[in-house]
């Protein structure tokens, strides 16, 4: 995923779009990642209450260029054209690596898309004609609904979902990629078969029909979520059985996810394993020898601040690596000598974080390959090392996926 944010992300533009100055701008890096994926999503567009796909960021989504073309034949799909300037949708559509076989597809929804769920679900028809619309514009491979609702899916919209998928699929034909992003947490999975009623369908395994399965495999625990005020990992790939029983406690890893999916009718070459590329810091951690920070007691307001200023206890994983040069001593938390999930601890200021790196997402890679699984999935490529650093967990993913040098090994 790459999703542009000219404060948070100011030294990663998609390359040929422009600058203030309108010069097109460039990015070494992220033509480097781009020879490691085979996929790459544009995040995120919305949905309008008629059900038209449109440019919620024009000033970053569009140019000028967008607004003689694509916007005046689709005025719906681009409000407020006046702020239009950097041109990244555009830049991104025209996007290669080396090899010629990277996928553009475009993201719909994010978190808190409440709304653009709703509107979606009320109008499918014109939903469906208006992406196919923007993808055909754009010549773009495909198309990823991230619908993330307040709470649980409710009524039929599980079914909607999967009749909408079909209809992507019919439309856009049997080659287009197309994926549907889902939450880790089996209450959630559930609704979307059940919805809160007591009748339950197939509404996953008719969605893997049509379309991957991408599983949302991190923000499992937060220092801002409510419940007991316990640090836990943000990402586990197993389930810990020496997890704490306190009530509110959230047990989830990827594999039950993943088990959940496959006993419900998902083939497990359909589903997508995703990971993060940010850290969930804690603060006024009570100090404990054994456990290094684990499990351990925090206070919500000492909670601290790195370079996410829009959520408190966030950062990139680029902090992560700085932080790890600077006091933090890093763990392994190991299950049956799989490595599950990575932490580190700070005595000194007493500072605890849950975090991917390198090792951790290698081994997430070989399970991908253990349990036949269709790919992996970062949210977001921002936010790493360059895929030279010896310290990209793309660059980790890619090589395990594919048995390369270190990233076959296990710790």
């Amino acid at each position: 995923f790459w999703s542009d944010n000219a404060t948070l992300y100011p030294g990663c533009p998609v390359p040929g779009s422009l600058d203030r100055a309108g010069r097109p701008r460039r990015n070494a890096a992220f033509r480097q990642a781009l020879d490691r994926i085979n996929v790459l999503a544009y995040a995120f567009l919305q949905v309008n209450q008629a059900g038209d796909v449109y440019f919620s960021r024009p000033n970053i989504d569009l140019s000028a260029q967008d607004c003689r073309e694509f916007c005046a034949r689709n005025p719906s799909s681009c409000p407020n054209v006046a702020e239009a300037s950097a041109g990244s949708f555009r830049a991104f559509a025209r996007l290669e690596n080396r090899t010629h076989s990277l996928r553009k597809i475009v993201s719909i929804g994010g978190a808190h898309s409440q709304k653009t769920l709703d509107h979606a679900l009320d109008h499918p028809q014109q939903f469906v004609r208006s992406v196919h619309t923007l993808l055909a514009a754009y010549q773009l491979d495909g198309v990823d609904l991230d619908f993330e609702p307040n709470a649980f899916f409710l009524g039929e919209q599980g079914g909607t979902i999967a009749t909408i998928v079909a209809s992507l699929r019919s439309l856009l034909g049997p080659k287009a990629f197309i994926s549907v992003e889902v939450p880790a947490d089996s209450a959630t999975l559930r609704s979307i078969d059940c919805g809160g009623t007591l009748s339950c369908r197939d509404n996953l395994a008719s969605i893997a029909r049509n379309a991957y399965l991408s599983l949302m495999g991190y923000a499992w625990h937060s220092p801002l979520y409510p419940g007991p005020a316990l640090t836990a990992n943000d990402s586990n790939l197993l389930s810990d059985p020496g997890s704490p029983l306190a009530a509110g406690f959230y047990h989830v890893s990827d594999e039950k996810a993943i088990d959940f999916l496959t006993f419900n009718g998902v083939p497990p070459g359909r589903i997508l394993l995703g990971f993060p590329a940010f850290l969930e810091a804690y603060g006024g951690v009570a100090q404990d020898g054994a456990a290094h920070g684990l499990y351990q007691t925090y206070t919500r307001a000492k909670t601290p601040r790195y370079d996410l200023p829009t959520r408190k206890g966030s950062g990139t994983y680029r902090m992560t690596v700085k932080l790890l040069h600077s006091g933090f001593t890093r763990h392994d938390l190991l299950i049956d000598q799989i490595v599950s999930a990575v932490y580190a601890y700070d005595p000194h200021s007493h500072r605890w974080i849950s975090f991917e790196d390198p090792v951790s997402v290698a081994a997430k890679a070989r399970y991908v390959r253990a349990r036949g699984l269709g790919g992996m999935m970062m949210w977001r490529i921002a936010e790493d090392m360059p895929p030279d650093s010896g310290v990209s967990l793309l660059s980790a993913a890619h090589d395990a996926l594919h048995g390369i040098g270190r990233g076959g090994l296990q710790r």
